[in-house]
């Protein structure tokens, strides 16, 4: 395989035919794992592993493997089976979501449950019991099932469907308490074909059980019109920093937040139990966001994708509500998705790289950016390292951004190649500062101004003057404890002439490093 494409690039080079619609594709010689996590959060569908030694085959083989990203998503549970063999508790769990005629049925999950899990699960199940199924339409090899009322939304994983609509490969991921039944809904990829109607529910029995659902969610709470689910939840065990309290955080500093994230499409990090629990990056959150959270529907290669993006305080709540404990905005906002407004820079240390070592480099490549007429702007990031933040005029679109970016990354790394790098492998790394210029492509994101990290001690990525970078500051130095102080305490905003300094990357500016 390393022959060929080293023929393939030779061929390519000698004919100038890497734009346009053909192109050379790259490839990773190892870091496997993390190639694969970061091509899940930017929400491909996977990747293709190859032994470098191996012969084109006309034919499936080992050799040359897909690994796909798997999918989350929630559902409702409408009834479970008898334990077998040695296990304790029960067998599976039969998962449903609504939509106009009822709870359809969506398959069954047996995995991913500890014994904890398998006991406290059980007993509340049995609780719920009931003698009809909730299920509109048949459900298959039902005999032996446990009826219960659809009071409980758990989240899943699995690597698709079938043609029914019923989940591939299940894997029980949590209880999602903080989510209500009726929001689970029947969605175009959820839809399963079995929706006959039979006598074994009723309208009448349905809407019962979704009173009882409502009745008991009586600790809830109301913040800036957000209906606000178990509250007293703790999301950073280390303070006991609370669901409500991340809440109030979000709603006393809002000015300082919304101008920097308000009208671009979101990724988020949600944490639907806590930061000690499971955490996953999404991208297209669909029904885990409250419906009072503006939506935006971005082209794709394929179709379109649904996003999030935030006006307002109460959207930020409601971003709590779902369980976000990070918010990555895009580089661009919805009503100019495909030119970019600023550009971010990630220096992110090596485990051992001295403090006073990252203090230079970001003063070098400062010095490099305004070289070319920008503004650099700096930003803890809540964890090791540093954000430079460059303010743009939208004009150039997201590969003539992404180039410009590249070209200066890997311009300033190869005046210091021992200590710095472009290289995103993690033994290409080892000893240096990594550059990372990979926010700025389309759809790629980094985390918001004056946002709360998923990490101890609830770190807070914040907006610093220069004269601020010193030896006693560390990147995770504030957080929702002691951000608050600090801002009554500014005499300004450290970016108050953060747009006043955007600069167009114009014709001249993308041909001084190479760009077309």
């Amino acid at each position: 395989m390393r022959e060929r494409k080293r023929t393939l690039k030779a061929l390519l080079d000698a004919a100038n035919m890497h734009t346009g619609t053909l192109r050379y594709s790259d490839h990773l010689d190892s870091q496997g794992r993390a190639f694969y996590e970061r091509a899940c959060q930017m929400g491909l569908e996977g990747i293709i592993c190859k032994r470098a030694d191996s012969r084109y085959q006309q034919k499936r083989s080992r050799d040359w493997l897909k690994v796909k990203c798997a999918s989350h998503e929630e559902f409702v549970i409408g009834g479970y089976t008898d334990p077998s063999g040695s296990r304790s508790g029960f067998g599976s769990l039969l998962m449903g979501a609504h939509d106009q005629e009822g709870l359809i049925y969506a398959g069954r999950v047996g995995t991913g449950f500890n014994t904890r899990q398998l006991t406290q699960l059980s007993a509340t199940l049995q609780e719920l019991e009931v003698e009809r199924s909730p299920f509109h339409g048949k459900v298959p090899d039902s005999r032996a099932v446990h009826w219960v009322r659809p009071e409980l939304v758990i989240e899943v994983e699995f690597t698709e469907r079938t043609r029914d609509g019923r989940l591939r490969h299940p894997i029980f991921r949590g209880l999602r308490e903080d989510r209500n039944p009726e929001e689970i809904r029947m969605t175009a990829a959820k839809q399963s074909a079995a929706t006959q109607t039979t006598d074994t529910a009723s309208p009448k029995g349905a809407s019962k059980a979704r009173q009882t659902s409502s009745d008991k969610r009586k600790n809830a709470v109301s913040l800036l019109g957000v209906r606000l689910t178990s509250p007293d939840r703790v999301l950073f065990p280390e303070q006991g920093l609370t669901k409500l309290d991340l809440a109030r955080f979000y709603e006393q500093i809002h000015e300082w937040v919304l101008p920097h994230l308000a009208r671009r499409p979101l990724s988020l990090v949600r944490c639907p139990q806590g930061r000690n629990d499971e955490c996953f990056f999404q991208k297209h959150p669909r029904r885990a966001i409250p419906a009072s959270v503006p939506r935006i529907d971005v082209p794709e290669k394929q179709g379109s994708a649904e996003y999030v993006y935030v006006e307002s305080p109460a959207d930020l709540v409601g971003l709590v509500q779902a369980g976000a404990l990070e918010i990555h905005p895009w580089g661009s906002r919805i009503d100019r998705l495909d030119q970019p407004d600023l550009l971010v820079f990630d220096l992110d240390p090596d485990e051992g790289i001295a403090w006073q070592e990252m203090l230079r480099v970001a003063g070098t490549l400062r010095e490099r950016i305004e070289s070319l007429g920008l503004t650099a702007f700096l930003r803890t990031t809540g964890g090791k390292g540093l954000h430079l933040v460059v303010p743009l005029e939208p004009a150039a679109n997201w590969d003539q951004a992404k180039a410009f970016a590249k070209s200066l990354a890997e311009a300033h790394a190869s005046d210091d190649p021992k200590r710095l790098t472009t290289n995103m492998s993690k033994a290409k790394r080892a000893g240096r500062i990594f550059i990372d210029y990979l926010r700025n492509a389309r759809g790629a994101t980094a985390v918001g101004s004056y946002t709360v990290r998923a990490r101890q001690n609830a770190p807070v990525a914040v907006p610093i003057r220069w004269d601020e970078l010193n030896a006693a500051l560390r990147s995770n130095r504030y957080s929702v404890e002691n951000l608050r102080r600090r801002l009554s305490a500014l005499r300004a905003d450290p970016w108050a002439d953060f747009h006043a300094a955007a600069r167009p990357l114009d014709a001249d500016l993308l041909k001084t490093l190479g760009v077309k």
